[in-house]
């Protein structure tokens, strides 16, 4: 797949984000403060399928497509998980979910990534990832019977989903699919994709993408998550204050010196490292969620008992 290419499958990840549960932080205070296990069952659903393209990709490719490699899970990745955790929480948002608000016109959001830009900026001086080791390069799919049983899983919850898409003609499940499969197509065919990517490069004085592919789908992501929103009569232009869009700011740097250790940050492992079965990309989302529901229930007990 040509760099180009990647651009309208950007597009259509932005406008699917914009109309699924994706948001890590979201889900998790509906389960932590509502009780409700629906949106972190679609946080499933989109490695599930992701995995699944994924794996056509390598069966189509002749074993080429980008798959992630497995790291040590050290100390360093389990304090960035936590700081990912507490970024995300200040931000209201992870960075998935940070797309969908700018795509509804919550434009102090934007300090999200001026805050990941900081983190960028500052993270070649740091000795954070030292000490953070490669194990293994991926070993061919279907290996061994954990890697079977993974696919499995993700081939189950693709047909549930399939299923609700049928007999209760759910658009949000429809939207979380396409978001699975349209971020695997990008991240299985392209090295280093992503605002992450953008920011390193530009903070750091690498420049500009080839032709500006990189750029001009990153441009797509946001402009697809805009029409979507709009299209729903959703797309409101504003500016929070600025408490809140200071905590932007500290969130998104907080995720950003995170994702110096965990390769990509919080939305990489939801949309691409979970799904090429990278096992330290399953910790450190669930050491990220943790990180969040802790907080979240904690407030919640001291708020009832004011």
């Amino acid at each position: 797949m040509t760099s180009f290419a990647i651009i309208p499958l950007a597009f259509i990840l932005g406008f699917a984000l914009a109309r699924a549960a994706t948001c890590t932080v979201a889900a998790t205070g509906r389960l932590v403060i509502a009780g409700k296990w629906d949106w972190m069952f679609g946080l499933l659903v989109v490695p599930g399928w992701a995995g699944l393209t994924l794996f056509a990709l390598v069966q189509t490719t002749d074993g080429t497509a980008n798959l992630p490699v497995d790291l040590v899970m050290g100390w360093q990745m389990v304090v960035a998980a936590i700081l990912m955790g507490i970024g995300a929480f200040l931000n209201r948002a992870c960075f998935v979910g940070t797309v969908s608000k700018i795509g509804t016109g919550d434009f102090a959001y934007l300090l999200t990534f001026a805050g990941l830009a900081l983190a960028m900026w500052i993270g070649h001086g740091m000795a954070f990832m030292d000490n953070v080791t490669v194990t293994q390069a991926n070993a061919p799919i279907l290996q061994d019977s954990g890697r079977i049983a993974a696919y499995l899983v993700f081939a189950v919850l693709a047909a549930i989903s399939l299923y609700r898409m049928v007999k209760d003609r759910n658009r949000a499940m429809m939207a979380l699919c396409t978001v699975g499969i349209s971020a695997a197509l990008i991240f299985g065919s392209s090295d280093n994709w992503g605002y992450t990517q953008v920011m390193d490069n530009l903070v750091n004085g690498a420049g500009l993408s080839s032709g500006m592919a990189l750029e001009l789908s990153i441009f797509a992501l946001f402009g697809g998550a805009i029409v979507s929103s709009a299209l729903r009569d959703r797309f409101r232009p504003h500016f929070s204050n600025m408490r809140l869009a200071s905590m932007n700011f500290i969130g998104g740097f907080l995720m950003g010196v995170g994702a110096l250790a965990v390769p990509g940050g919080n939305d990489l492992l939801l949309l691409w490292t979970i799904p090429g079965l990278a096992i330290y990309g399953v910790a450190a989302y669930l050491v990220m969620i943790a990180t969040i529901a802790a907080i979240m229930w904690t407030m919640r007990r001291r708020g009832s008992h004011a």
